[in-house]
């Protein structure tokens, strides 16, 4: 297999590369076929490879938002790298290896604004657009024009209606696609006052653990699509109604803020540990294993299933179980 996958890619395909080397969560075990794509061509050479051997794959960015079993991954293991933009007016197109901050760092020196607030989040373009990241209040899909895929021996390109954003959701994470490249339009501004903004974003993710994690592991609860017993939470939290709903303005419950109220935070299984900093992460206090992330997240989950009635929704992907 390894010589068809050469023969079809290119002589730098690996195997048994240990994926905890190229995830932020720093877990992970080897991936029997590695290879890393320098830009969208080589990534959809890779892909189509794939496809015509019958092997599993995914994808891999910068590794955050995953979690990846100790087993590793039975396939290959695409990472997708890429340093190719373009500025056209006040649009930006991208290719999906690029890495987010650099995009949010290009449209800053242009003076365009609308992607200030997702300044210092990890990952790339792609997995960006996927998972439709956010903060702050603000999504990618807010600011998407057109997204080119792969699918079904196709590329094609879709816009922002078709892609199906919801909360921290897009078609994509539901069915077979690749995300190849972006564009984004966003409006002209003073490039000092955007500059500023991004800073504020940073700033404000100063806050946030510091440790190894995949970033957030739940999704906040979407008011508006999950059916809760507010009663029943503001007396499980022992909070007062003025305080539930300057908490959920937004129109969410975070999550963090659950956490925090039953009293989580620091709750650990073997290296893996619900952050002190922020109650929404579970961070890689020394030597992590996979399982021990699983068993914290199945534990924090049933306390909050318990005790106020609300079942709680991952974020992170698993990759390898």
């Amino acid at each position: 297999m390894i010589q068809n996958l050469r023969q079809k890619i290119d002589d730098r395909v690996r195997e048994n590369e240990i994926l905890a080397n190229h995830t932020t969560f720093k877990i992970g075990g080897p991936a029997k076929y590695f290879y890393l794509a320098q830009n969208s061509a080589g990534l959809l050479k890779a892909v189509k490879a794939a496809e015509e051997l019958d092997l599993p794959y995914i994808i891999l960015g910068w590794g955050s938002n995953v979690l990846v079993s100790d087993n590793g991954f039975d396939g290959l293991v695409i990472k997708a790298s890429s340093d190719k933009f373009e500025i056209r007016g006040d649009q930006i197109f991208a290719e999906a290896g690029l890495n987010f901050s650099r995009l949010v760092g290009e449209a800053t020196k242009a003076g365009l604004t609308g992607l200030e607030k997702f300044a210092g989040i990890p990952g790339t373009f792609g997995g960006a657009i996927r998972g439709n990241a956010g903060a702050f209040g603000n999504s990618i899909c807010g600011v998407l024009y057109e997204v080119e895929t792969y699918k079904d021996g196709e590329v094609k390109k879709l816009t922002q209606a078709g892609m199906q954003c919801s909360y921290r959701d897009t078609i994509l994470k539901h069915e077979p696609g690749v995300v190849l490249s972006g564009v984004v339009k966003l409006e002209k501004d003073d490039p000092s006052k955007i500059q500023a903004r991004v800073m504020e974003s940073i700033n404000g993710r100063r806050k946030l653990p510091i440790e190894p994690s995949a970033g957030c592991i739940f999704k906040n609860v979407d008011l508006a699509i999950q059916e809760i017993n507010e009663e029943r939470i503001i007396k499980e939290l022992d909070i007062t109604l003025a305080e539930w709903q300057e908490t959920t303005k937004y129109g969410k419950l975070p999550i963090g803020f659950i956490i925090d109220k039953l009293s989580l935070k620091e709750k650990t299984i073997g290296g893996a540990q619900v952050s002190t900093r922020h109650g929404s992460f579970i961070v890689n206090i020394g030597d992590a294993k996979a399982e021990h992330v699983m068993m914290l997240i199945s534990d924090v989950k049933m306390r909050v299933r318990n005790q106020l009635g609300i079942q709680l929704q991952e974020e992170v992907q698993y990759v390898g179980f």
